[in-house]
């Protein structure tokens, strides 16, 4: 195997062990009859990601030359601007729902079915594309976004049965399916309002500061009502 291929596959399987980490990490968070904050557990992720980015704007401005080897460059001053933050507004209020509303379906559906739950970002990416840039696909393209689609149903079947044979409640699958489905709306919608943000020259240390920031501020009103409400309700009324 050659070094590229190696190092391919190396990431591949990286991502892979991050992703079952991260999700067997959130699952057990907010499991859904003693901990329903699935929004607050989000927002706590976002100040967590905050205190790291300020700690490397601390970083930079004291010893610019260390963060080069990660993209942060002595020439582009991380800044903390309200005006700055604001402009990232849109793919901000996108990486909140698609984080959110991943959480919510992770804490009503099992963690085997969380990743088709959430596979119709593909679609969705295929409609924004058309919707949007007027972008057609090959037909190539279409059949794999099919072939996902007909997994999808399939899983989604599967799981009823299995909770048929448990006698447990389908409303919890419908509503994490649907929580699913508008997670992966905001995954397709969030990669064009980034490009958007850094097509007006921040660069992604900048535009990750600006959405994690705008964030806590898009999570506030849903923070305030599992506050009010004692968390998401264990099952749908």
């Amino acid at each position: 195997m050659g070094s590229s291929n190696f190092t391919v596959v190396s990431v591949i399987l990286l991502y892979m062990v991050l992703s079952v980490a991260v999700t067997l990490m959130n699952k057990a968070a907010f499991p859904r009859d003693t901990f329903p904050y699935p929004f607050s557990i989000s927002c706590f992720q976002m100040i967590i990601a905050l205190v790291w980015l300020y700690a490397l704007t601390i970083v930079q401005r004291r010893w610019p030359s260390s963060l080069e080897v990660i993209g942060i460059h002595r020439t582009q001053s991380l800044c903390w601007d309200s005006k700055s933050i604001l402009s990232s507004s849109g793919a901000a209020g996108a990486f909140m729902g698609m984080l959110s509303m991943g959480n919510v379906c992770l804490m009503f559906v099992q963690v085997s079915f969380y990743q088709a739950a959430k596979s119709q970002h593909i679609l969705c990416s295929i409609i924004l594309s058309y919707v949007w840039f007027k972008e057609s696909q090959s037909p190539g393209v279409l059949l794999a976004c099919l072939g996902v689609t007909v997994g999808f149903a399939i899983n989604a079947l599967a799981e009823v049965r299995i909770l048929e044979r448990r006698d447990a409640d389908l409303a919890g699958l419908a509503l994490g399916c649907a929580a699913g489905l508008v997670s992966s709306f905001f995954v397709a919608l969030y990669p064009i309002l980034v490009s958007r943000s850094m097509q007006r020259g921040l660069s992604k240390w900048q535009v990750s500061i600006n959405i994690n920031a705008m964030s806590i501020a898009w999570y506030a009103p849903a923070v305030l009502y599992e506050v009010v409400a004692g968390g998401l309700p264990a099952a749908p009324a």
